[in-house]
């Protein structure tokens, strides 16, 4: 039983993630969308201690891999930053942060079936950039998302 179980998990996990590469792969196919795939080597050699950031090191620790997706035209920035936070949600994806600075509208979304997948979607019209994160968030995002004082 214990195995059927694991197997189930296993399974939504995976069919979730498919799900959620082949939304990306939507925006990615548009045409006005830059998309650049950072593995954990090459994410390993970037000089974080030149960014004065608190728990950026952490943060980056965790992260396996990732896709990053930048429009380049007002129709793909305009999908990108309104309709695919829903789309994601419609997936399973809860929002753990919304909030707007200096003009941009930041929202930072975790899969609910599966934790180790985190979206940031960073929206200022007509630009959107999206950042497609695995890695070790199981124990959520919360406590690495830097706040304001």
């Amino acid at each position: 039983m214990k195995r059927f179980f694991l197997a189930t998990v296993v399974l939504f996990a995976t069919v979730a993630l498919q799900a959620q590469d082949a939304l990306l792969q939507k925006y990615t196919k548009m045409g006005d969308v830059n998309t650049v795939y950072v593995s954990k080597g090459m994410l390993d050699q970037v000089p974080l201690g030149q960014f004065d950031v608190p728990g950026l090191n952490d943060f980056v620790s965790r992260i396996e891999y990732m896709t990053i997706l930048v429009s380049r035209g007002d129709k793909a920035g305009k999908e990108m930053g309104n309709k695919l936070p829903k789309q994601l949600k419609r997936l399973g994806f809860e929002e753990k942060l919304n909030t707007m600075h200096e003009k941009q509208n930041i929202r930072i979304l975790q899969s609910a079936k599966d934790p180790t997948c985190v979206v940031l979607v960073v929206y200022e019209k007509p630009q959107a950039t999206v950042v497609s994160m695995k890695g070790n968030f199981e124990g959520g995002i919360e406590g690495l998302i830097p706040t304001e004082d």
